[in-house]
């Protein structure tokens, strides 16, 4: 399976199923009216967090992801089934755009965002009884589900961030650690996919991950090689390591990585330096690297040399990490200020002469009307003299015989 990190399709919520029309006929009930069951919700499309799942590739292919539709009201006051829930399961790290912005933060295991809720049912005819009205024929239709476009992007969860140019050895710092195997080459862009690994050595109070980074470049901010496509996991990490080759001028190599991050907003992260390769150094070249980079750890994955005390300093930043952010920051998510949809009333003439009402309740009233029932078309008409359109229409110069749109409804004014 394939790494894939960035997906884009459609969810539609199922439609809701219409009501029903129906009046009882058992014996001895002449009388027994009416008893038209209302439809059944449309089905919603629910993305759902989870550790099983590493990539996006499922979605890669996918355009037009649909939930199930609600059935039909009956008579006997029976409700239409609801329709079918589509689950999508997606990667922990999941973030969830749509055009507005984001949607939600998929990080924990289990949790789940409603990305297109289902439609509606509409009530049978047995809901509009009344003392004044004893046998209402008519009925409301489903409402259609939610659709829009939905962006996922995932972004690798970790504790510590393996970031270093290609060939610094990563991959192969990642394997000492853990019990990952990375593909290791000897060229450079060996990997082409971040990676991940568990530290959980006897001994250690809680195991931590660590995420080998595909090699950066200078320029990588702006898309060189690579590019900024995986500079979005280094912003997931609580740790950054910066792992150089100790024996390919380390320094040049930090100042390109530490600029490359600062380019990309991500300067304030924690670090850590990693001299990698120090087995093919001698003694005097060891002596003027711990000049030159003080506090930073020699290392050799190839030899395991020092590999224990990184794996020690790592989990001392990490602790020190925990103490500093307390134990509410570690969970901290970006979330998207929901605000409430308007819901008033709005009457616009348009420049081709008719009048456009808009506002969520009338919208949703025309849209659940049935026009080719008359008693229907009736409850609609007393519907907006009750809400006041009727009112509204009249003092922004509406005259009977004028067009007037509601939603994707048109009729005439009376």
């Amino acid at each position: 399976m394939q790494f894939v990190d960035e997906v884009s399709f459609v969810v539609r919520g199922g439609r809701g199923g219409d009501g029903s029309v129906s009046f009882n006929r058992e014996k001895y009930k002449p009388r027994g009216g009416p008893d038209g069951g209302r439809g059944g919700d449309g089905g919603s499309v629910i993305l759902e967090a989870t550790a099983d799942l590493s990539t996006l590739e499922p979605y890669l292919y996918r355009r037009v992801i649909k939930a199930g539709r609600g059935g039909h009201g009956s008579g006997n006051n029976r409700t239409g089934e609801r329709g079918r829930d589509v689950v999508l399961p997606v990667p922990l790290g999941t973030l969830v755009y749509d055009s507005s912005g984001l949607l939600a933060d998929l990080s924990r295991e289990g949790e789940r965002f409603v990305a297109a809720r289902g439609g509606e049912g509409g009530r049978g005819n047995a809901s509009f009884k009344s003392p004044t009205r004893r046998a209402p024929a008519f009925r409301e239709r489903g409402l259609p589900g939610e659709e829009r476009e939905v962006r996922l992007e995932l972004r690798v969860l970790s504790d510590v961030g393996l970031v270093g140019l290609p060939n610094a050895g990563k991959s192969s710092l990642l394997r000492a650690l853990s019990a990952a195997h990375p593909k290791v080459g000897d060229y450079p862009f060996t990997t082409l996919t971040p990676s991940l690994g568990v530290v959980d050595e006897r001994g250690y109070p809680q195991p931590f991950v660590v995420a080998d980074i595909p090699g950066l470049i200078a320029g990588a901010s702006e898309g060189r090689g690579l590019g900024n496509r995986f500079l979005r996991h280094v912003a997931r990490a609580r740790l950054l390591a910066i792992v150089l080759d100790a024996g390919e001028s380390p320094e040049e190599a930090r100042e390109v990585l530490l600029a490359e991050l600062r380019a990309a907003g991500l300067s304030r992260k924690p670090t850590l330096t990693v001299l990698n390769k120090v087995d093919l150094l001698d003694e005097e070249l060891r002596g003027y690297l711990r000049e030159a980079f003080p506090g930073a750890l020699q290392v050799s994955a190839l030899s395991g040399e020092g590999v224990e005390e990184l794996r020690e300093a790592f989990r001392e930043r990490l602790a020190h990490l925990e103490r500093e952010e307390g134990a509410s920051a570690a969970g901290t998510r970006a979330h998207r200020v929901f605000r409430p949809r308007w819901k008033g009333l709005r009457v616009e003439r348009a420049s081709e002469g008719y009048y456009e009402v808009s506002g969520e309740e009338i919208e949703r009233i025309a849209l659940k009307t049935d026009w080719e029932s008359r008693e229907g078309v009736e409850h609609f008409q007393r519907q907006l003299e009750r809400r006041g359109v009727v009112a509204a229409l009249r003092r922004a110069g509406a005259r009977p015989g004028d067009e007037v749109r509601i939603g994707g409804v048109e009729f005439d004014f009376r």
